[in-house]
């Protein structure tokens, strides 16, 4: 069974108009200590306005996405993203502008696609979110739509969260070992003398419920594990 990889293709909208080509490279390098694990090649600037990185697992690669979506949207960045799932060749892996294979093919043919006028209602809809993806995963193109349709469904959630919702998530997952009053209090601004334990604790929950999380981490699960079984058959 080959090794299912996954490049992320990136483009700044608009940067030559904009200047922000300027705030890359230190999205580089919070993205390269979010999500070191699994790396073939970190995050890596290159022309000044692109992102390209390569990990060697499918469920590294999709946490980086999320990664660049939530860095995207604190720095009010658009992009274009193209995921692209399939093998490496075995020469120049480690060379960000020599690499090659199925995966950086398909990336970069995800990523334009999204330049192009959209064939499709569900690359229409994306087209109007400041950020556009696009994710190839096979040479069937009904399959790869069928594929960035579900990631759509699930960017939905995502993006309709509010900033204390965000928050909330973040903390959850930057501390498991932390209870649910003592999130409620990080994420609000509070302490136990203001909102007791037990009310702190249902907050936090209404939160999370509020915010989706239970699905949308269960519908992302199931995704990874959809495009890994589609990877096997490749």
């Amino acid at each position: 069974m080959a090794q299912a990889f996954v490049c992320i293709r990136a483009d700044l909208v608009g940067s030559r108009r904009t200047g922000e080509a300027s705030k890359l490279p230190e999205i580089v390098d919070v993205l390269n200590q979010i999500v070191p694990e699994g790396a073939l090649i970190r995050f890596t600037l290159r022309a000044g306005d692109e992102l390209f990185a390569v990990y060697g697992n499918i469920q590294a690669g999709y946490r980086a996405f999320r990664c660049l979506h939530a860095q995207a949207k604190a720095a009010q960045l658009r992009f274009y993203v193209g995921l692209g799932i399939g093998g490496i060749e075995s020469e120049n892996r480690a060379e960000a502008e020599r690499i090659n294979g199925e995966a950086i093919w398909r990336a970069s043919d995800a990523l334009e696609e999204l330049k192009r006028e959209p064939d499709s209602e569900i690359l229409k809809a994306i087209a109007k979110a400041r950020f556009h993806y696009n994710i190839h995963a096979s040479n069937n193109h009904n399959l790869n739509l069928a594929l960035v349709t579900y990631l759509h469904f699930i960017m939905q959630r995502i993006e309709a969260r509010t900033p204390q919702q965000t928050r909330a998530i973040q903390l959850l997952e930057e501390h498991p070992d932390w209870n649910n009053a003592q999130l409620y209090w990080t994420v609000s601004g509070t302490n136990e003398s203001q909102v007791p334990a037990a009310y702190a604790t249902a907050n936090f929950s209404k939160l999370l419920a509020r915010a989706d999380y239970h699905f949308v981490r269960e519908a992302e699960e199931s995704l990874v594990a959809l495009l890994e079984s589609l990877s096997e058959r490749e």
